[in-house]
């Protein structure tokens, strides 16, 4: 699952919600913090203690990245743990897999992410992923997966930001913080047919959304013989900056 959060400057995060995210996301932690332009990473905690002494020195003075992983590709080493650097004054967290991205080494999907896609188009387009267009291409790239890219100036960029969710002034990609709720007894109980729910109530089934409902109903995909294909926008993405490392 992971969790990802980003913590503005002068905002805070309980440690009970650290404790709960690290006890549900166990297979290592990091943050990585705004400082005099750059962005500092500390990563590879593998205990709660370790990681709690790294956080509280700076938990309120600084812009954050916070990031407890649920692997799902990689080995379970600080190398794989998130953030992950971009360059000198950005950083990133993600939360989710990212379909189709190749992982020719022992690293995950997302270190292949940052170093064959996103790393390249930040480094030599710094601004484009605070465009409204540029925010598009990342989330089509991504999927349903979470991302944050924080600067060197305590700013981030969030993809994806409406699957996730505020509270106090932070945000978190899910509700893996919160400890598990005692599930209450229904007795009003229906399982007549689909599209019921607890009382018996039908319940409306969402509408899918098409494609051109999220890129504006005026775009036509260039590549979409590789759609039919099975290649996804992540390929063409790859295909696209290859040569401009």
């Amino acid at each position: 699952m992971c969790l990802a959060i980003y913590k503005p400057k002068n905002k805070e995060v309980s440690k009970s919600r650290l404790q709960e995210a690290f006890r549900r996301n166990p297979h290592g932690a990091g943050i990585a913090y705004a400082k005099d332009g750059k962005v500092v990473i500390k990563k590879g905690f593998f205990s709660f203690a370790k990681f709690w002494k790294a956080y509280k020195k700076i938990r309120t003075s600084r812009a954050m990245l916070i990031h407890f992983r649920w692997a799902t590709h990689g080995e379970h080493t600080t190398e794989n743990c998130h953030p992950f650097k971009i360059n000198g004054h950005t950083a990133m967290i993600h939360n989710g897999v990212i379909d189709r991205v190749r992982v020719d080494d022992d690293g995950s999907d997302t270190s292949n992410f940052v170093d064959r896609i996103l790393g390249p188009i930040v480094n030599s387009h710094p601004s484009f992923i605070h465009t409204i267009h540029g925010k598009k291409v990342i989330n089509l790239a991504i999927g349903e997966s979470k991302v944050v890219v924080m600067s060197g100036d305590g700013e981030a960029v969030i993809f994806n930001e409406k699957k996730g969710h505020w509270d106090k002034g932070v945000w978190y990609s899910n509700h893996s913080y919160e400890a598990p709720r005692r599930a209450p007894k229904y007795t009003n109980f229906s399982t007549q047919g689909y599209g019921t729910y607890w009382g018996g109530k039908k319940s409306k089934a969402k509408p899918k959304v098409h494609s051109s409902e999220i890129v504006g109903s005026g775009f036509t995909d260039p590549h979409a013989n590789n759609r039919a294909n099975g290649r996804s926008w992540i390929d063409d993405l790859e295909d696209a900056t290859a040569g401009k490392r």
